[in-house]
């Protein structure tokens, strides 16, 4: 070759691997740069070469060839083990590996004893493939059973011609039942076991997961439900689901296992494998199923009564923020808002409370202060304000005008305040904001600056008018009037747990804010205790337990303007006066009656306090606390029974209830027969007499 050639050549290649070594073409680098290393070998072997021997002459040139498939040879091998090694890996991986996704199930929702509301369950589908069935003769055999049996509820022969027909047709499946559960999947197993279908996709079996809940028509408002919002997995979108989705919710992963595809069986070389718990959390509410019970039956007895359009309670505990019980009824049954925590409503008299709370704080008045309303009218900036009843006029009392709910005596009341002082109690009273409640969308209210308001405002605002809130806004603020002073922040859920019982998260009572004396909290329970007794809360009481509160009857307002007769109409009760436990605020939206005063908070809504109170304390043992005012006649009275005094001479026990008949004796060694129900109607042993002897007395009810 000539020698020109050959440096020409040299050239090429030495220029070429630089070219591609600047663009970074590295896989022709190496393929100029081997075929530079053969060129160079070739020109320099037969430089030297200076026989003419045939045979010898093709020996090398054959030998060059076996280098040169020796050099491609080796430019493929690195090739593909530097340049191309991840694109068969990939390819291995795909032939091996299989992808399994694993995600935990949602957790539960208990209520503050462990009982279900929200749970997520297993079902499965049962389905054939109809091509598949008509070429096994067993399938038809197991078909039948599973029909004999009720597992698919169509007529056999029916349904077998309906699947040859569709075998013929090439048809690939047909659903047989939807709904097969945990127990039905292990004896469907049992029959395909039996015709040896049994994972051969003739007749098989395929599982989801179902959210069920416990009493809708009780939580639905309150628990929520789960459903889709985006993509194609479901997810809280209502209520306690909704709001604690993040922790509700399980964990997903993706696991590659080293498999032989065709079986999905794990290879021994694919190793261990650590496994997660990917399971949600559970949430304990603070909500008790029996008080749920008890607040959503009187409720709703109450709500068919009145024909309203609308009827809505909760009961708390005033002491801590604990939401015990919410209810909740509709005629319009497409809103889905829960109005508890996401309506804003007028109270209307059950505000008036808070009211004469601040004046009594701040000095401007006290219990027996008077005030002289009149003929029961007052003018303000050229609006006249009225009483609710004829009969209320002359010189009333603080205690009078909480307790016949007088909208003249609040307005004079009110007066004592500048805008600016009564502002600021609503402020802290929390009614400018949300409560913090642990429930999604709780509605903000609007504030109105004080230069902005109009000469009437403060005085329609101190009987609930002309301001709005939520209930769960009001209830908080209530609480506060009859619990010492202190506003509590609402919860619904007590704590959150894994699956393992370890608590992740509780909730604790917040005490946001201390705004009254408890002096002035126990004077306004008083007054309020009198309201029931002899007010307009009466249909509430209940004998021998000590019961405070407050009815309201605000105007329904529509478009800026209030309806004649018709009413939001509420009561706010509380239990035992002494010392709170409990709490209910009930409202009916525009309830009817025969008259307008069947219209009126104090006989739509207070029977449901009293009605509440009757069975909340049978429920929960509480005792009769006017049970010192029964005197035994003779030388001893229950007050003093109760400090485990003797017990000398029988009582008169007529007419008192078997409980309150088990207190006198308790700790005696005297045995008490009860017979029947009721109230005492007749006692072996006479008044009067001696006990000395007496080693059982035998008591009558009726």
């Amino acid at each position: 070759m000539n020698k020109k050639l050959k440096i020409f050549l040299l050239l090429i290649q030495l220029f070429g691997i630089g070219l591609s070594l600047y663009y970074k073409k590295f896989l022709l680098t190496i393929a100029v740069l081997l075929m530079l290393m053969y060129n160079l070998y070739v020109f320099f072997k037969w430089k030297k070469i200076k026989m003419k021997n045939n045979f010898i002459l093709r020996s090398f040139i054959i030998s060059d060839i076996i280098l040169f498939c020796f050099f491609i040879l080796m430019f493929r091998m690195i090739q593909i083990q530097l340049f191309d090694s991840e694109n068969y890996k990939e390819a291995i991986n795909k032939q091996v590996n299989v992808e399994r996704k694993e995600d935990g199930e949602r957790g539960n929702i208990y209520d503050s004893k462990g009982k279900g509301l929200a749970y997520s369950i297993n079902m499965y589908e049962l389905s054939v493939d109809p091509k598949r069935f008509i070429k096994v003769p067993e399938a038809a055999d197991a078909l039948k059973e599973l029909v004999d049996k009720k597992y698919i509820k169509d007529n056999y022969k029916p349904l077998l011609n309906t699947i040859n027909k569709l075998g013929k047709e090439e048809r690939r499946y047909k659903r047989l039942n939807r709904n097969i559960d945990d127990v039905e999947k292990k004896e469907v197993e049992e029959i395909l076991e039996k015709y040896q279908l049994k994972r051969k996709n003739i007749i098989f079996l395929s599982g989801r997961k179902e959210r069920r809940y416990y009493k809708p028509e009780q939580y639905f408002f309150l628990v929520g439900n789960i459903g889709f919002k985006k993509g194609t997995e479901k997810e809280g979108v209502f209520g306690i689901e909704l709001f604690y989705e993040k922790y509700l919710k399980g964990d997903k992963i993706s696991r590659i296992i080293p498999s032989i595809r065709s079986l999905g069986i794990g290879l021994p070389t694919s190793g261990a494998r650590t496994k997660v718990n990917l399971d949600g959390m559970d949430i304990y509410l603070t909500i008790d199923n029996d008080l749920q019970y008890i607040l959503n039956d009187e409720m709703e007895k109450q709500f068919k009564k009145t024909n309203s359009e609308e009827a809505y309670a909760v009961l708390m505990d005033p002491n801590n923020g604990k939401i015990l019980a919410t209810s909740f009824f509709r005629k319009n049954k497409k809103n889905v808002a829960n109005p508890i925590f996401q309506s804003q409503v007028e109270p209307g008299s059950i505000f008036k409370p808070l009211v004469i709370a601040a004046a009594i704080q701040e000095k401007k008045i006290k219990r027996n202060t008077n005030f002289d309303i009149g003929n029961g009218t007052i003018t303000r900036y050229k609006h006249t304000i009225k009483e609710s009843s004829r009969s209320v006029k002359g010189l009333l009392t603080t205690e009078e005008i909480l307790k016949k709910s007088s909208n003249v005596g609040m307005v004079l009341i009110g007066d004592r305040f500048t805008n600016e002082e009564f502002d600021n109690y609503l402020e802290k009273f929390g009614l400018y904001d949300k409560t913090g409640v642990d429930y999604p969308y709780e509605k903000k209210p609007r504030r109105e600056a004080v230069k902005r308001w109009n000469g009437l405002k403060k005085s329609t605002m101190t009987f609930g008018q002309g301001i709005a809130v939520t209930p769960i806004q009001m209830i908080t603020a209530f609480s506060a009037v009859i619990n010492g002073g202190t506003i509590y922040q609402p919860y619904l859920v007590d704590k959150i747990t894994d699956k393992d019982g370890l608590v992740i998260r509780r909730n604790v009572p917040i005490a946001k804010e201390k705004i009254l004396d408890e002096k002035v909290s126990k004077e306004m329970r008083m007054i309020m205790e009198s309201a029931v007794l002899e007010g307009t809360v009466k249909k509430a009481h209940v004998d021998d337990y000590r019961i405070g509160g407050k009815t309201g009857t605000a105007q329904y307002s529509e478009h800026g303007r209030y309806v004649r007769h018709e009413y939001l109409s509420s009561v706010m009760g509380f239990f035992p006066v002494d010392k709170p436990k409990y709490i209910l605020l009930a409202m009916f939206f525009k309830p009817q009656g025969d008259v307008l005063y069947d219209k009126y908070g104090g006989t739509a809504a207070a029977p449901v306090l009293g009605a509440v109170v009757r069975r909340v304390t049978k429920l929960k043992n509480i005792y009769s606390q006017r049970i010192e005012n029964i005197k035994i006649e003779g030388k001893k009275s229950l007050k003093n029974i109760e400090n485990n005094e003797e017990l000398l001479i029988m009582p008169d026990l007529k007419g008192l209830s078997a409980r309150e008949v088990l207190e006198i004796f308790k700790g005696s060694n005297i045995k008490i027969e009860l017979n029947g129900v009721g109230v005492v109607e007749t006692q072996s042993v006479e008044p009067q007499k001696e006990l000395t002897d007496i080693k059982k007395i035998k008591i009558k009810l009726n």
